[in-house]
């Protein structure tokens, strides 16, 4: 028997300009948690953030850059992480409703719907429904 060399994704880096309105709106928009204070890894300012499972995590790392966590695909901005929705159309409404910048949502099919968020800093963050949750 062959043993895995990985057991899951372990967390997702997000560049921020500014910590703390970052770990404030992942906190108070998103419903992240604050795992620990945040610290200065030798090269600047970290937070660890998690979803209520407790196993999604997010590292937001302060940078004065100016960057953030999307890519081009064929000449537009990509996002580089997706959260999973149980009822995706009520959690794109409390977004909506509290100010959050989002997309429409997007139906690829019965199976797959999504839309996009972005964060303060430009990240992009796709929130996903599908049949393979």
């Amino acid at each position: 028997m062959i043993m895995a060399l990985f057991s899951r994704i372990g967390y997702t880096y997000l560049p921020t300009s500014n910590i703390d309105e970052a770990i404030e709106w992942y906190v108070n928009q998103l419903g992240f948690t604050l795992k620990s204070p945040k610290f200065n890894d030798g090269v600047g300012v970290v937070a660890v953030l998690s979803l209520p499972d407790g196993y999604s995590v997010v590292l937001l790392v302060e940078t004065n850059n100016e960057t953030n966590a999307a890519f081009s695909r064929n000449g537009k901005p990509f996002q580089t992480l997706a959260l999973n929705c149980p009822d995706l159309p009520y959690t794109h409404e409390m977004l909506k409703n509290n100010g959050v910048d989002v997309s429409e949502i997007i139906v690829r099919s019965e199976e797959a719907k999504y839309f996009i968020i972005k964060d303060p800093d430009g990240n992009l963050i796709e929130a996903a429904w599908s049949v393979w949750d």
